[in-house]
């Protein structure tokens, strides 16, 4: 990785500086709020999942449609790296924003889970499964925002990745494997768990690797 890279990464670092402070105070302050009661839980629980989905839409809209629009991409450009050095840079940057806040979100909902005497820790691994699920997420939204030639098709990109929190809300949770286990009093890390987590994981590897693929190797960037 050159200079011009290692200068774009903290360039994004710095730039998103605001989004990634208010979405993990937000993230923390959500898992606080689901601390005060059955009221304050249903409240912390909405407002974190909220603050998770729209810091990331943020990110990836002011991270790459913002330059489009503001047509500083050609200035990017004109740099001495290539495309596929640019978006290398944009999906570490980016990535790297939004995972400080997703860390911080996901260890405060963890926390919570394990402190908290009357949430029991059997919901623990449907919780991690939330929260790889949520960075998931993101990184399909970051590929579709990279790839999308036009606010109609990011908005599109973002609708549908916003409807699949809620339809992975109800599928996974159902399952027997999680919701058999969701009120015991340990955690159980069984089969059915692990399938969710690899299926996850690879959703985010080909997510992840489909710029490296197409986007760093189109022609007409801008």
């Amino acid at each position: 990785m050159n200079i011009v890279m290692r200068k774009l990464i903290a360039k994004e670092l710095y730039v998103n500086r605001w989004f990634i402070a208010g979405g993990s105070a937000a993230g923390v302050a959500s898992a606080l709020i689901a601390t005060l009661g059955k009221t304050g839980f249903n409240v912390g629980s909405l407002t974190w999942l909220t603050t998770i989905i729209a810091t990331g839409v943020m990110i990836a809209l002011y991270g790459i449609m913002n330059e489009r629009k503001e047509n500083s991409l050609q200035f990017v450009l004109s740099l001495p790296l290539s495309i596929a050095d640019y978006v290398h840079a944009k999906l570490l940057g980016l990535l790297a924003c939004f995972g400080i806040m997703w860390l911080l979100s996901s260890a405060a909902a963890l926390l919570l889970v394990f402190l908290k005497a009357d949430i029991p820790d059997g919901i623990a691994p449907y919780t991690v499964l939330l929260c790889v699920f949520m960075l998931a997420n993101f990184v399909v939204v970051l590929c579709g925002a990279l790839h999308a030639l036009s606010e109609a098709m990011t908005s599109a990109i973002i609708i549908v990745t916003n409807m699949g929190v809620s339809v992975f809300m109800f599928t996974v949770a159902p399952m027997p494997g999680i919701n058999k286990h969701m009120w015991a009093a340990a955690p159980v890390w069984n089969s059915t768990f692990w399938t969710v987590f690899a299926c996850e994981i690879a959703v985010m590897a080909i997510a992840f690797a489909l710029p490296f693929i197409f986007a760093a190797r189109r022609r007409d960037f801008l």
